[in-house]
């Protein structure tokens, strides 16, 4: 494991000779600014520190692979080494990461502040000319501008506060770079969160990845609204000017072009809608080709030869923001440790090694047996060496041993049983479930911490109100109560039995949900 030491003092010689390679800018102008340059070398030399950690981490796998596969016997020291190793620089990686995505960001901002303030928004507009000689009867051409919107046609044609609303579109227009820039690095960092998420096998971590998940989470979302929202605006309020433009001059061939393309463009952005992490930013990407399309063809047609160079230009160093991401969506986990029942020596459990106390899970749904309740603690010799096992409390403060942990009903009946034929009397199935128990062999609800319930002997089903059931009904049902049978009664059909009526409503929320066409309702059962 020492080579990897050494091994990551090549990370900065790369990173120089990546500093020393990295490309000029793309575009004229940003060669003279040093913080672009900068930020350029600063990413190929992230980069490289990012492939050479890659390197070590295939080569340090490689060699505990080697090792474990020679050596007979490898040893916890070894593997904990391994693991710390691997974990420090996948740990490295991901700073690496979220670096390189903030410098890439302000990467691509100064890249399209620059094509918009010398192109699209250029300073460079020509001033207007006036007459040198004030007694000259000369007809002067009215004054170009690079900007699209800035020429009077715009003005003399629009109203006050449809030009002011045209103006709005175009500073809007501008802010989409930003909210789409900062919508990939946020992106970015929730994928970056959610991989983490996935492979951690620590619950106290995976708490806080998913914290920081559900905060990225709805960051993104925020900005999917904002550029939801600007991006409408912007194309709402732009088509309809430039298409009054071109009404009150009768240019109709280009009204009637730029609305099949409009039209094609919204019929593409329909077939991607819910495919993507974003459709806001999905909408942009495939309009704003569109719209610039259409202002160049706008600036050619109405003869603004300034602003049609400029709107060129602009079309060939198009910023078009990544839009084919995959949508992440994390379901938080469940940390249970389910464990089968299995039988070793009966003191297994001793001084240095004591039974411990039953851990209660938050979330999710367990299965105990529970072997016997007791005044006073009992000697381990009594439970046959089962394990594991587990100690609590009740409000009486007897002493209650479980046994086991199991997802499913049916897995803990078959341990019931197995336990029964080892000689235990009388064995009984404890289901958890967000944090509270019942106790399904006497139906009735206990906890560990002191709280009591009152006893359920209630029964009952769910019935619907339909002729057949679908293989998509089938399949919510069994999603949703997977141990519960669906039996037919006259016209309608059963769902259960349920011992808990929480239960038996939250199927048919589901369903109601799922299917408008299904009545569906809970029925108490006459014991």
């Amino acid at each position: 494991m020492k080579k990897i030491y050494t091994t990551l003092l090549l990370i900065f010689a790369i990173a120089a000779i990546a500093m020393a390679r990295s490309e000029e800018p793309g575009f004229p102008g940003l060669e003279s600014n040093e913080r672009y340059i900068n930020l350029k070398r600063q990413n190929e030399q992230l980069l490289a520190q990012e492939d050479s950690i890659q390197l070590i981490i295939r080569t340090t796998r490689e060699e505990f692979t080697q090792k474990r596969d020679a050596d007979s016997i490898v040893s916890q020291e070894f593997i904990d080494s391994f693991t710390s190793d691997i974990l420090d620089l996948e740990q490295q990686i991901f700073d690496i990461r979220q670096l390189r995505g903030d410098v890439i960001t302000e990467l691509n901002d100064i890249e399209q502040e620059y094509i918009i303030a010398n192109m699209y928004n250029s300073s460079a507009d020509v001033e207007e000319i006036t007459a040198e000689n004030t007694d000259s009867t000369e007809v002067v051409a009215p004054v170009q501008h690079r900007t699209l919107i800035k020429n009077e046609i715009f003005r003399n044609t629009l109203s006050a506060s449809d030009y002011a609303e045209l103006e709005l579109a175009a500073e809007r227009d501008k802010e989409m770079i930003s909210l789409c820039s900062e919508y990939t690095k946020q992106y970015q960092l929730l994928a970056i969160t959610a991989h983490k998420y996935r492979e951690t096998k620590e619950e106290s971590v995976a708490d806080s990845l998913f914290k920081r998940y559900e905060k990225l989470k709805e960051e993104c979302e925020t900005l999917n609204d904002d550029i939801e929202t600007a991006w409408n605006q912007i194309i709402d309020t732009k088509y309809f000017a430039y298409n009054y433009i071109l009404e009150k001059q009768n240019r109709h061939s280009l009204i009637e072009s730029a609305s099949t393309q409009f039209v094609d463009m919204q019929h593409r952005c329909s077939e991607e809608d819910g495919i993507y992490a974003s459709d806001a930013v999905m909408h942009y990407a495939l309009g704003y080709p569109t719209l610039l399309d259409f202002e160049v063809s706008l600036a050619r047609e109405i003869e603004l030869t300034e602003a049609l160079d400029s709107l060129q230009d602009v079309r060939t160093n198009i910023y078009v923001p990544e839009y084919r991401n995959e949508p992440i969506d994390l379901e938080r986990r469940l940390f249970i440790d389910y464990t089968p029942i299995t039988f070793g020596r009966t003191n297994h459990y001793n001084n240095s090694n004591p039974l411990p106390a039953l851990k209660v899970y938050e979330r999710g749904t367990i299965y105990r047996i529970l072997l016997g309740t007791f005044r006073t603690k009992q000697p381990m010799t009594l439970f046959k060496g089962v394990q594991p096992l587990f100690i609590a409390q009740n409000e009486e403060k007897n002493y209650c041993y479980y046994a086991g942990g199991y997802a499913t009903l049916k897995e803990a009946e078959e341990a019931q049983l197995m336990l029964k034929k080892k000689g235990f009397k009388r064995p009984e199935i404890c289901r958890w479930r967000d944090g509270e128990m019942i106790n399904i062999d006497s139906h009735q609800v206990q906890t560990v911490d002191g709280q009591s319930v009152t006893p359920m002997g209630q029964r009952y089903i769910v019935t619907l109100e339909c002729e057949t059931i679908s293989e998509e009904l089938r399949a919510a049902i069994t999603a949703a109560a997977p141990e519960k049978p669906i039996s037919r009664r006259g016209t309608s059909f059963a769902i259960g039995t349920f011992t808990d009526l929480a239960e038996a409503e939250a199927l048919v929320t589901t369903i109601e949900e799922q299917f408008d066409d299904i009545e569906a309702s809970v029925v108490e059962l006459d014991l």
